[in-house]
Formats: C-alpha cells, structure tokens, sequence
C-alpha cells in the first residue's frame, strides 16, 4: 500500500496520466509535457495527490536512457551504508576519534567540536594530523573488515548498480564501485567465495582531476571519483579548502592557464548524459547545488526533467516530500523519484534498484553507436 500525499501546484514530467479521481496511474508516464493540459490544470492551484510506493515505477526518461547507453547512477555515500560503510558524519567523527586515540586530540577537544558540519571536522581533523604527523586510516574506518566486500547487502545493491549501466560516478572514496559485480550475482542466502571475488573484473579508476575527461569516460567499466580515492588518500578531497579548489568555478586556476578539467567534465556530464543519483540525503547536496548552478546558466525546457534522483521519505515526511520535487524539477531539471521508507528504511533502496535494473533494457553499446551514426548520415 503506498503512500498519498497532496501535490501542490502542478505535476512533474512522467506523473502526468491522472484518472478521474485525481489519482496516478502508474502503469503509464508519458514524457511530453503538452499531455498535462489533457488531465486537467495540473499547472494551476489544485492539490492532487500522487502516490509513494515502496517500489515507484521507472520514469520513461530512464527507460530511454538505458536503451540509448547514456544513463550514468551518480553514488553517493548512502548506498555504501547499506553496505557497512559509515554515515558521512559517522565517517567525520571517526576521524576525529582517530586523532584521541593517537593522542593528537584531547577529549576535551574532541567534545568542543562535536557539534560542528562533517565538512569541517574532516578539514580540522585533517589539519591536525599534518601538524602532529600523525595518520588517520581512512581505509580501516570506511572498510572495517580486509574481506569487506563480502557484505551480502553491499554485493546485492552494488550488483543491481552494475546492471544499470557500465560507467558509473561517485563523490564516495570506497572502492565498491571499483569491482564490476555481475548483476543479480547474489542472494543473501548465497554469498560467494573468496575465490570467486579474486576473479571479479576491476573498472578503470578515475580520480585525479587531471584523469577526469570526457575522453577517459568513453570506454566502458569506467567508474569517476569526483573526491578522490582510497588508494591516493593524500588526493582526497576532505577539508573545505579541498573542496573550493576542486570545484573552483572561476574556470581557470591561479597557477596557470590550465581550465579546471572537473567542471568541464560535470559540464559534459550534465549536458550529454542523463544521471541518477543515489544515495545522496538532504544533507549531501554540494553536488546537487552544482547541478542547479548550471541549470540556471543553460537554457531549457521549463518544469522538464534531465536528470533523476532516487530518494526515500516517511509518511510524515510527505510536505517536504512535495516541496523537494517542486525545487528539484522548476530549479534543477532533476526529477525526485520517492520511494515508501515505511517498512525497510533505507534498506528499501536495495529493492527499488533490483526492480528498476530488472526494468531498463540493456543494450550494447557499439550497436548504439553504430543507429547513432546512421540517424547521422540521414540526417545529411
């Protein structure tokens, strides 16, 4: 049984096909917005409700996507706490934790930044442990075990991933989405061996800023680390100093001529592909409030979403629920795609990806290439 919630305002693209009772039928999402005007003034003040499943229905934006080989998931680091990963700010504080356990930190210390933003312990953190030249093992805190990629839940959410698509970007520093996992390799009653996880195929890496191309993004099993990577923890993007140099927006950087190549890949990335993002919280949205800056800076189609974001919510979250996907479609071109968190929390997630890879047609890409190129030559 889903969840109803009022709708203010008007309807997103793919939630168009309303029946008489105002109710959505989800068994159709048709993507042309002319079709609103045929269901009533959904652009007007009406409150209609929609309906949260636990398993919402695939947006045909998506399903197109897959078919054409240019969905890209878009990790972030909730989908690596199904896996056993920490929070964002679990991962913060460990860190801190660390530096106690060294001696670098008194606990008194420790207590004074206790209620300051995961951004900044990371960067106080950060700094002391140069000072003190100490070392903060960011491995042992984001991967607990040397066998953590056998976590069962980790292996299936990870695997129902791999089947969306073979390039893949994370802000997250684990290496889960090093692996390429078969899709639907597991059940939980069926953990695979060691000897079958040494022959899983690696992706080729990308975290260096001078690594992150579009060119490098082309072949397939690719996966980008916007932050960096557990392997180059001194390239890490933690501390906010991190984050303004790597995502400095005035184009060209002090040191010389050189364009600051991640903007201009997120810029390709937003422009040619079409993203899902995943497991990103309301409170992990620096990438998302990039997104909305180029949004605001392209011309496009009003109230059509580009690009998608997977998201849970309770019952009680309903208002913000509707408030989000209002922002995220009129500011971002992003449709919110909730999910019921009712019964499972977040755990749920690892269903809505097992049903939506189940969903979206998989196509070799050398055959999308290859239509591409003929619609090309037709075209004249």
């Amino acid at each position: 049984m889903g969840l109803l919630l009022e709708r203010p305002r008007w309807c997103p693209n793919g939630y168009t096909n309303w029946d008489k009772r105002g109710a959505i039928d989800s068994g159709e999402h048709p993507t042309d917005a002319s079709l609103v005007s045929q269901y009533g003034q959904c652009l007007g003040d009406q409150n209609l409700p929609i309906e949260i499943r636990p398993i919402p229905a695939v947006p045909a934006g998506l399903i197109e996507a897959a078919t054409r080989t240019t969905l890209v998931p878009f990790v972030g680091a909730g989908v690596s706490q199904l896996a056993g990963c920490p929070r964002w700010s679990e991962f913060a504080d460990r860190a801190l934790d660390s530096l106690v356990a060294q001696k670098a930190l008194t606990a008194a210390q420790r207590s004074q930044l206790g209620g300051l933003s995961p951004r900044v312990k990371l960067s106080v953190a950060k700094l002391t442990a140069r000072r003190k030249g100490v070392t903060i093992d960011y491995r042992g805190i984001l991967q607990k075990t040397k066998d953590w990629s056998a976590d069962p839940d980790g292996r299936r959410v990870y695997s129902h991933i791999s089947a969306l698509s073979s390039k893949f970007v994370t802000t997250n520093y684990d290496e889960w989405l090093d692996i390429a996992l078969p899709p639907f390799e597991l059940s939980p009653e069926q953990p695979k061996t060691k000897t079958d996880r040494r022959e899983e195929q690696r992706r080729t890496k990308l975290h260096l800023p001078s690594e992150i191309t579009a060119d490098n993004f082309l072949p397939p099993n690719t996966v980008v680390h916007l932050h960096g990577a557990l392997a180059d923890q001194e390239n890490m993007v933690l501390s906010t100093s991190d984050y303004i140099r790597r995502y400095a927006n005035d184009r060209r950087r002090e040191e010389g001529d050189e364009e600051n190549q991640v903007l201009r890949f997120l810029e390709f990335l937003f422009r040619e592909k079409t993203v899902l993002f995943l497991g990103y919280g309301l409170e992990e949205l620096e990438i998302l409030e990039y997104v909305v800056m180029k949004a605001r800076g392209t011309a496009r189609q009003r109230n059509v979403a580009q690009h998608y974001l997977l998201q849970g919510f309770f019952s009680f979250e309903a208002e913000i629920c509707a408030s989000l996907q209002d922002y995220f479609l009129q500011e971002c071109g992003i449709e919110l795609i909730p999910f019921s968190r009712d019964e499972k929390d977040w755990m749920q997630l690892i269903d809505v990806l097992e049903s939506f890879a189940k969903a979206l047609p998989t196509n070799d890409e050398l055959v999308v290439q290859q239509l591409a190129e003929m619609e090309e030559l037709a075209r004249g």
